[in-house]
């Protein structure tokens, strides 16, 4: 048996194997979607970005221009932004760092450059510089140990409080 080959034959090659560069490359990239974290079948939060790039290795989930919603008891109650964050698949943990701004519903605001959240323990934690804008009252130091809702705020070293007009 003779098989001839024309033009309209070619020849079925085997992918080359990832470079080593590879293996870190998103496994998908995707614009506007989000990620919603739920328990007992109620969203605990919602991790979106202008851009989603997911991995497999270790499994992550990175945005650009990322937004996160926290909720408590299927009510909306804080949104975190910033420039750049990545939440861990397995864990649910995150980070977020570059301008890192969280407000909460009753208008307390957190400004710092990097955040860790820790999803089992529901904590948010940072080492950085931080400023809360608080009704009338400004509160700056380094380090921040918070819930989501900005209820139990602790900040460890070199705390200034000042009261400010916020009127202008």
């Amino acid at each position: 048996m003779t098989i001839l080959c024309a033009a309209a034959c070619t020849k079925v090659e085997e992918p080359p194997a990832p470079a080593a560069s590879d293996q870190h490359a998103a496994v998908q990239e995707t614009r506007v979607k989000k990620w919603v974290e739920y328990r007992d079948g109620k969203v605990v939060w919602e991790f979106r970005g202008d851009l989603l790039r997911y991995y497999e290795n270790p499994e992550r989930v990175e945005a650009d221009g990322l937004i996160v919603d926290f909720y408590e008891n299927e009510k909306y109650s804080t949104t975190l932004t910033a420039d750049h964050g990545t939440m861990h698949r397995g864990s649910s943990d995150m980070q977020a760092t570059g301008n890192v701004i969280i407000e909460n519903v009753k208008g307390t605001r957190v400004e710092t450059e990097s955040i860790q959240y820790q999803d089992e323990q529901e904590r948010i934690f940072t080492d950085d510089f931080v400023t809360i804008l608080r009704g009338n009252k400004k509160i700056t130091g380094y380090g921040l140990e918070t819930d989501p809702k900005l209820n139990e705020t602790l900040i460890k070293r070199d705390v200034v409080a000042k009261t400010i007009d916020r009127s202008r």
